[in-house]
């Protein structure tokens, strides 16, 4: 039996939700299909906890079932986030052991092209998401100033807004996961299907996480605060040379 594995890098706030619902039409086998669409069902429930998670947080509630659903709550948000969202390095290794655990079990197992492919964001509109998705009770400026210039804000955890580029290199810090910019996913899309092996279907646009409302108005969050840019600039210098992003700068 030869097994083709596409493995998916689900970077957070990069419009990969829109892409994994694509690839699950296409599964064919019946309890694959119920297991993801169930994983799907709980990450919608635990989305909606974000900006509940978050409002609480910036704004520390009195009283203590509060406290304590709030800790409940983010544990196990927290615990899906590390979890769905992971990087490269994790995913290579669980495949691996996956691949030798159906060798012990069958010498007819054989994996063949398994295949890593990922999408990214211009890292100023992934910021913009991630507060808008979140909603914390703070403006934007105090948001991006928190999680990345001096690390005050506790929420949300890091992996929500690390760089693109530690999601997909290897030990050596090489980038080995072939990405698309999720600006040009339906360009792009007939290429993925093919890279990946699955059958072409026109990318459905009511599904993409980033809307042409969004595309057009993340700038004027940076035109509001424009002196955040040189934060993110830095931040995500990294993200901006490798998927050749150009740094937005207000006028």
């Amino acid at each position: 039996m030869i097994v083709n594995t596409i493995c998916f890098i689900h970077i957070p706030k990069s419009g990969g939700t829109s892409i994994e619902k694509m690839i699950l039409e296409q599964e064919s086998n019946f309890f694959n299909y119920s297991y993801m669409k169930l994983c799907d069902y709980i990450l919608e429930i635990l989305k909606l906890y974000a900006s509940f998670i978050c409002s609480f947080l910036f704004i520390k509630p009195n009283d203590n079932y509060k406290n304590s659903l709030l800790i409940i709550i983010r544990i196990i948000n927290d615990y899906m986030l590390k979890c769905y969202h992971s990087t490269y390095l994790l995913e290579n290794a669980y495949i691996k052991s996956k691949i030798s655990y159906h060798k012990r079990c069958s010498s007819n197992c054989k994996y063949k092209n398994i295949k890593f492919f990922s999408c990214v964001r211009h890292p100023q509109s992934r910021l913009v998401s991630l507060y808008t998705f979140l909603k914390p009770k703070i403006n934007f400026n105090k948001f991006v100033i928190g999680i990345l210039d001096n690390s005050k804000l506790d929420y949300p955890p890091k992996i929500a807004y690390q760089d693109q580029t530690s999601f997909l290199v290897n030990k050596k810090n090489e980038i080995c996961v072939k990405w698309y910019k999720i600006e040009e996913i339906t360009h792009k899309w007939q290429d993925i299907c093919k890279y990946i092996d699955i059958p072409y279907k026109k990318f459905n646009n009511k599904k993409k996480n980033i809307s042409q409302k969004d595309s057009e108005n993340w700038k004027s969050y940076y035109d509001k605060y424009p002196y955040i840019v040189n934060i993110v600039k830095k931040y995500y210098k990294n993200d901006f040379i490798n998927f050749n992003y150009s740094l937005y700068i207000p006028n």
